[in-house]
């Protein structure tokens, strides 16, 4: 079943750069992300001035491990008090944290203050990412989800892209402590654009005793695992997700060093994926649907463009390569996010968008050492394959099991 009834007579949906409340939403998401890269330059900089780089990249762990590991609760935390107040609560932690982090670093910043931060932003994201999961859909009708997808990832990018420069300006003019003032006054401002949309909600989320949280964990698990759709779209964005995560990681440093490109060829096709992922999303924000045939093609062209990188002779043919992967990327996680959220009904959206989310971030570090084991084992053009054979079985898979209902 979908997962609500338009609210408009059919045929006059607008899409959804149309709709004044989700783009004051994603703004304010987007400033949030700007101030997060500001944040990770700031924590890393820091961390090696004080420590050294293994230090930093245990820090970033860190950060990492509540996230991945309370991720599903958090998720059905969200369907049980409701996503927006949960997004507050939690920009507004942060943003005590971060102001708190900036009074502490003035007098005597350490590593352990690098830690306690660390995780505290990770157990907030355990419940702000599956948050934000659920709150989009609630602010857009079924036939605006693409389009207002493809919106969001390219604010989202554009932030990506300015943040961290910004951050490395803020850490070399104020340090620490100027870093920590930028990102929480982003928190401020993610806090004052959720005061202003108001999601649809089906049923008053409300606090329930921890056994019933569980419940509802376990709830949404099968719920899933019974869903004839939703179960087949995580499939494909798992497949997708491991096939395409180490090569454009990992994987490209490991050609560019064996072709002699050098950290230069390493830029060169980062910048042909951006510039690739950034028309992909531009092409989407018009969409007012998307469907199988786009993610099937854009799962199998991926592929193709994974395996050319390290098999393509010259570092023309891998910048191509990477423009074609982004060009992909973007659309084909628009449309499997779009599916997911025009199927999943409200009750379920916290837990679903938990396990989603888990599905893209919880591969990451899995695929980045499956690719550099497999390249130092049977050599990186065959690891480049053994990743692009799992974009082409995503392909496949949305061909032969993925079935869309008829609204």
């Amino acid at each position: 079943m979908t997962a609500f009834a338009p609210t408009r007579p059919a045929g006059t949906v607008r899409s959804a750069y149309r709709e004044p409340t989700y783009l004051r939403y994603v703004a304010g998401q987007a400033v949030s992300v700007l101030g997060d890269q500001v944040w990770y330059v700031a924590l890393s900089w820091t961390a090696v001035r004080l420590a050294s780089p293994g230090v930093a990249g245990l820090i970033l762990a860190v950060s990492s491990l509540p996230r991945l590991a309370l991720l599903l609760l958090g998720g059905a935390i969200v369907d049980l008090y409701g996503p927006r107040r949960l997004m507050i609560g939690s920009d507004l932690l942060r943003a005590v944290i971060s102001l708190g982090a900036a009074g502490v670093a003035l007098a005597s910043p350490g590593v352990a203050l690098l830690v306690v931060v660390a995780l505290v932003f990770g157990l907030a994201d355990a419940v702000f990412l599956p948050a934000a999961g659920a709150i989009a859909p609630r602010l857009l009708e079924p036939d605006q989800l693409a389009s207002g997808a493809g919106i969001n990832t390219l604010a989202s990018r554009a932030a990506l892209t300015v943040g961290a420069p910004l951050g490395g300006v803020l850490v070399a003019v104020g340090g620490l402590p100027l870093a920590c003032l930028v990102n929480a006054a982003t928190f401020a401002v993610s806090v004052a654009t959720l005061a202003t949309v108001r999601p649809r909600s089906t049923a008053d989320a409300h606090p329930r005793p921890p056994e019933q949280l569980l419940g509802a964990l376990r709830a949404g698990l099968d719920y899933l695992r019974r869903h004839p759709v939703l179960r087949v779209l995580l499939l494909v964005s798992l497949l997708a997700n491991l096939g395409f995560v180490g090569p454009m990681n990992v994987g490209l440093a490991l050609v560019s060093t064996s072709r002699g490109w050098g950290a230069a060829g390493i830029g060169d096709m980062l910048a042909g994926f951006g510039i690739g992922a950034v028309i992909g999303a531009l092409l989407m924000t018009r969409a007012r649907s998307g469907g199988r045939p786009i993610a099937a093609v854009c799962a199998a062209v991926q592929g193709g463009a994974v395996f050319t990188i390290a098999a393509g002779p010259r570092l023309w043919t891998a910048v191509l390569a990477t423009t074609l992967a982004g060009l992909t990327s973007g659309p084909l996680a628009i449309v499997i996010n779009s599916l997911v959220q025009r199927f999943t009904d409200d009750r379920f959206r916290g837990r679903v968008a938990s396990v989603n989310t888990l599905a893209n971030l919880g591969v990451t570090p899995l695929a980045m050492a499956a690719m550099g084991a497999a390249a130092g084992s049977i050599g990186t053009i065959p690891a480049f394959a053994g990743s692009g054979a799992l974009e082409l079985a995503a392909a496949a898979i949305c061909v032969l099991w993925l079935r869309i209902p008829s609204k």
